[in-house]
């Protein structure tokens, strides 16, 4: 029988979605929370980059921007300054084969309120330039669109300071003098504070809005005001003005193709401006509360708009339903959905740059949640969310023959919570049942880490004597001071240790269960072996580093020369971690590293693969420290699928999970997958049927700590599973008919699987709440942590107080 703890007293509390950015070509969404962070997902809703932020950043918006190998304003108008330009190229290409700065086709930008601009190296989690606004707080940040950028010149960077000033800035590559975030030129000044900034698509226009009620469109060649327009509702006998105290902010712009001008603000109204003569075309006053954020279809013949009242509405161009000419420009309010509990900060528009597409929009808020819709049929489907467990709390703890009860170390931003688990008083005589606790979980430690850093990762010991953790810049370790028995003083401490020589910082740490050794990933993806009794770096391990070639490189810029319209930027065109996943085998035989990425996109063109974003599975011989094998890709799949976790029983069983719930499964001694595997193999499918269906994406696998018991424990953030690999794959556990359903749910048996007996060894459980953790703590004994949303919700701050029906 298993014993299951169930806690609910480790802290959750995700951040507030402050800004969304799309890179060119819809391939990669980047997300910023109020605590700093950033997220960076691919189309498949992956997290593949993450930076953890700092304790002092108040990120207000982001940008994808195309860093240029060099920003001395020339053309290539003539041709000797083609020829210049030739040569800039061939040193980009040169250094991009050579994997410098320039071979990123992209870089994130980020703008916060102190003012300060900042690039990202999404591989390390570090800032490559930095630069002050010159003008206070950065309230907006809008890169120039692709198209609008020449051959030969800097993508323009606009942001929007407190000052009110307009200020435009570039991004040049490499490491030189010069090279990073540069001042370009200002605009003029304006009355009040920018909020807003918008480019128009075809034409050298920049559009402002200030906290005075007025949007500014700004030329981009003379740098100079243009037109002005007033948007907000004047009082009666106000002549046309605002009081000094007066404010009137818009919040939000956009410009769609035909140039009409859109904009959201403070009195809850959205309102479209003719882009020519800026009249107002029509108003819509659908908001309760500010609009603070506005999307739009590639085609502009759809505007969605939301804010403090957490609606979501959506406005439609009626040209093409009443067969007019184009340039009629009539719109109508159509629908408005509310799936956010709290303000909505941020909108954006996914798409792949097809003219029939409507894309995908996305949007974030204060609930901390990011949701997905499509935008064509926004008023039939509902939206998705895009993270079911956003900034889930990462959660550690001791192995089987460490304390008894075992610690467990929880992650939090700026500090770690060392937890002793509860006991049990007795087993209980039933199979089924609530057991009595002789102790409760008891919070023993809180170690509060010094700087304004956020941590990255963080691993105790098997033991519970040592704990790990590392920021972007540094690695810290400290022993675990625990009361001994008969002291009369039982609180806990910790003393810092000095970490060994050659380690300065790692982006993922895990003990070896001896405790003898820590391993931690470099940000070059390099595995450093620390021996902790010698105290220095036994080894470097690197062979599972994926490797590129000059002609693959050449290969891969020729496709992108000859590629038509805006290039589609990919995890693979942007610095990602290389390592994904690090586990040693409880017998200490086995070292696992997962790799994010298998090579370039040309290599993989060459042989014949799609040309999608792989990775590898690489198994290191932990006494002899060699590589022992890089693992095939599974039976069903051409290269292998992102890994989403991993784990390794006591008898080399290597459990691997991926999309779509897929559950991989290899025998490490004789590099084959075991015969439960092959079986689904055999099916063609990766896993039963009752995985695939449970809801939800694996985010965690614990083997049985038992010998010889394949039984494996998979948990996603909204349900529980336990797998038997030694279980018979049947048809059953593949294919589930129409006519079973039926039967099944006529005679009242679950649809999640928890029956006796389950086809191919697998019961689900749904859960009520999310799910943080779930894992072997003991011989026949589980940790489930999980957290009430609603326990979230109140740590929130409240929303727009709406009156409902009835209350």
């Amino acid at each position: 029988m298993l014993e299951l703890h169930r806690g609910r007293f480790v802290e959750w509390t995700p951040s507030a979605v402050t800004a969304l950015a799309v890179a060119p070509g819809g391939a990669l969404v980047a997300c910023a929370r109020e605590s700093g962070a950033i997220e960076a997902y691919d189309g498949e809703w992956r997290c593949v980059a993450r930076v953890p932020g700092s304790a002092d950043a108040a990120t207000s918006a982001l940008a994808w921007c195309e860093a240029f190998a060099d920003d001395d304003g020339a053309t290539t108008r003539d041709e000797e300054a083609a020829a210049a330009a030739t040569k800039k190229e061939e040193r980009r290409r040169e250094r991009r084969r050579r994997g410098g700065a320039d071979a990123r086709r992209a870089t994130l930008l980020s703008a916060s309120l102190d003012g300060r601009v900042r690039a990202w190296d999404l591989a390390t989690g570090r800032t490559t330039s930095e630069t002050d606004s010159r003008g206070g707080a950065i309230w907006a940040m809008e890169a120039q669109p692709r198209t609008r950028t020449r051959r030969g010149d800097a993508q323009l960077v606009a942001i929007a300071c407190d000052d009110g000033c307009a200020r435009v800035l570039t991004m040049v590559a490499g490491k030189d003098v010069g090279s990073g975030l540069a001042h370009k030129r200002a605009f003029l000044r304006v009355q009040g504070r920018l909020l807003s900034l918008a480019w128009h698509p075809s034409e050298p226009l920049l559009a402002c809005g200030s906290s005075r009620g007025a949007a500014h469109v700004m030329d981009c060649v003379n740098y100079n005001e243009l037109m002005r327009v007033s948007v907000c509702n004047i009082p009666h006998g106000a002549h046309g003005i605002l009081n000094a105290g007066d404010e009137h902010c818009v919040w939000a712009l956009k410009y769609l193709p035909d140039g009409t001008l859109v904009t959201g603000d403070s009195d809850g109204a959205v309102t479209f401006w003719d882009g020519k003569f800026s009249t107002e075309l029509v108003r819509y006053q659908q908001h309760k509360a500010d609009v603070l954020a506005l999307a739009t279809t590639p085609s502009g013949n759809k505007v969605f708009a939301s804010g403090v009242d957490s609606q979501v509405a959506e406005f439609e161009k009626l040209d093409e339903h009443l067969d007019k000419e184009e340039g009629y420009n009539q719109w109508t309010y159509t629908t408005s959905k509310r799936p956010h509990t709290h303000d909505v900060r941020a909108l954006a528009m996914l798409t792949t740059g097809a003219d029939d597409e409507d894309g995908i929009l996305i949007s974030g808020g204060n609930d901390a949640q990011l949701l997905a819709y499509n935008a064509g049929s926004f008023r039939k489907q509902h939206p998705v969310r895009v993270v079911s467990v956003p900034q889930r709390t990462p959660i550690s703890i001791t192995s089987v023959g460490g304390p008894n009860p075992p610690l467990l170390l929880a992650e939090h931003a700026k500090w770690l919570d060392i937890w002793r688990i509860g006991e049990s008083r007795k087993r209980a005589d039933k199979k089924e049942g609530t057991m009595k606790l002789a102790s409760a979980p008891a919070h023993v430690l809180r170690a509060e880490l010094a700087g304004t850093r956020h941590i990255l990762c963080s691993a105790i010991s098997p033991n519970g004597k040592m704990i790990a953790v590392s920021d972007v810049h540094s690695l810290r370790l400290f022993d675990i001071q625990s009361p001994k028995e008969g002291d009369d003083d039982l609180t806990w401490s910790i003393r810092r240790q000095e970490p060994p020589a050659g380690v300065t910082s790692a982006q993922l740490l895990a003990f070896a269960p001896d405790g003898k050794h820590l391993t931690a990933v470099s940000n070059s993806g390099a595995v450093y072996v620390i021996d902790l009794e010698d105290w220095v770096v036994s080894n470097v391990l690197k062979s599972h580093l994926p490797k590129q070639s000059a002609a693959a490189e050449a290969l891969a810029e020729a496709v992108r020369q000859s590629s038509q319209g805006v290039e589609t930027v990919t995890a693979n065109d942007i610095a990602v971690p290389v390592v994904s996943h690090l586990r040693v085998s409880s017998d200490n035989q086995w070292l696992v590293v997962v790799t994010a990425r298998g090579g370039d996109e040309a290599e993989r063109a060459v042989d014949g693969l799609a040309p999608s974003f792989g990775g590898g599975v690489h198994v290191y011989n932990f006494d002899t420290m060699k590589l022992h094998v890089s693992l095939p890709p599974p039976k069903t799949h051409a290269l292998w699928p992102p890994i989403s976790s991993v784990a390794v029983s006591a008898d080399g069983v290597l459990a691997l999970a991926g999309p779509s719930n897929a559950l991989f499964t290899y025998d490490i001694d004789s590099v084959k997958p075991t015969k439960w595997s092959a079986a689904l193999a055999d099916a063609g499918v990766d896993a039963p049927t009752a995985l695939r269906e449970m809801p939800g994406q694996i985010c965690g696998l614990s083997f049985d700590p038992k010998s010889k018991k394949s039984v494996l424990l998979a948990h996603t953030p909204t349900a529980i599973a336990r797998v038997d690999l030694n279980a018979k794959i049947t048809d059953d556990a593949t294919t589930t008919s129409k006519k079973k359903r039926r039967r099944e749910r006529e005679r009242g048996a679950p649809e999640n699987y928890a029956t006796s007996d389950a086809p191919g060894g697998v019961r689900v459980v749904k859960l009520d709440n999310p799910c943080l953790y779930l894992g072997y703590a003991g011989v026949n004994k589980a940790l489930l942590i999980e957290r009430p949303w609603a326990d979230v919700l109140k740590s929130l701050a409240q929303p727009l107080y709406r009156h409902r029906f009835g209350t």
